[in-house]
């Protein structure tokens, strides 16, 4: 992704009429910490929660796909100090559409003066000039995702001409007791993921998700930015083979700064994903169910997962039948160019 670097820093929002307000790209490493702070008094001052390390953090933003964090991350400075950060980037659905996602973080002492509405506005116009670049005939929207406590933000949006377009919900299982036991049809078996094996996976889990909504192109910088992820935790993989395909995965992970800021111990059940002719088969709860038990083997009381409400495989059914209960929503905000 190429998008135009601010050098030097920039006078920001003259219209605001706030003196020593300026603009900036990420520029070094000590950036991401002055980020994080941000980012954790935002969300924190509305209930949210957020627990993650500085280390994690930047791998988070440094794996996404199509950000580089040279060009996509600006900073909000009022007389060198930052006060908000927003991030930018653009890729192509599977469907040949083309999102261009924004998304930023203020501090509480200096909303409702207006900085988060030019950040938006000023992202849109980044995001137009990288659209350039795209062929002139697709289609293109713009994108943010919100928790629904971000109720000043929804308003925002909604008044910056963005409309709802998809829901998603965390869902969680509060205990791990009473779980089930369900069997993986005959010819299907679960092997240990190894480091010979993970390109196997990574493609079916790609081709698992294809048809899923939002869904994008993936390249072989996803594929390096996947095993270089945070969260690429093999030891809490379960995948199903048959023969020498992998056809369905449930990719577990732990978050342990967040169990450690929230004083809890919870395991995360994603990704899960089945190829297509392998679904309505019970690989997928098999697989699930083999986690659940996993994680209480090891001590831990409680999971947790994020589904689209809307997910054509019935995996929102599948999950509510597995104990989970919806907690949190989440939605995504798109806006036509």
């Amino acid at each position: 992704m190429s998008i135009t670097t601010l050098e030097p820093t920039i006078t920001f929002a003259p219209e605001l009429n706030i003196a020593g307000l300026t603009l900036r790209n990420w520029r070094a490493e000590a950036d991401y910490e002055k980020m994080l702070r941000v980012l954790y008094a935002d969300k924190h001052a509305q209930g949210m929660e957020e627990a993650t390390s500085v280390q994690d953090f930047q791998g988070h933003l440094e794996s996404m796909t199509n950000m580089d964090v040279r060009t996509g991350a600006f900073l909000v400075e009022h007389n060198g100090e930052l006060i908000a950060y927003k991030t930018l980037r653009g890729y192509a659905e599977a469907n040949g559409m083309y999102c261009y996602n924004h998304h930023g973080y203020v501090l509480p002492a200096w909303k409702e003066r207006g900085i988060g509405r030019a950040m938006i506005r000023h992202s849109e116009n980044v995001l137009r000039e990288l659209a350039t670049k795209h062929p002139a005939d697709a289609s293109k929207f713009f994108q943010v995702f919100i928790e629904s406590a971000q109720t000043d933000l929804e308003n925002l949006l909604q008044a910056e001409g963005y409309t709802p377009a998809r829901y998603f919900y965390e869902m969680t299982r509060p205990n791990l007791e009473n779980i089930p036991q369900h069997e993986l049809p005959t010819g299907i078996e679960v092997r240990a993921a190894r480091p010979e094996h993970y390109r196997k996976i990574w493609d079916a889990n790609v081709e698992g998700f294809k048809e899923h909504w939002g869904e994008r192109e993936h390249t072989e910088q996803d594929y390096e930015n996947w095993l270089k992820h945070p969260f690429f935790q093999p030891e809490f993989w379960h995948i199903a083979w048959d023969g020498d395909r992998v056809v369905a995965v449930v990719l577990n992970y732990v978050n342990e700064a967040d169990n450690l800021a929230y004083i809890r111990k919870r395991g995360e059940t994603d990704d899960i994903s089945t190829l297509k002719e392998y679904r309505g088969r019970g690989i997928a709860q098999a697989l699930i169910t083999r986690g659940l038990q996993q994680f209480k083997d090891l001590g831990y009381t409680e999971v947790s997962l994020g589904v689209d409400s809307e997910n054509g495989s019935g995996a929102l059914r599948l999950y509510e039948k597995l104990g989970y209960l919806p907690t949190k929503t989440f939605i995504a905000y798109r806006k036509a160019f």
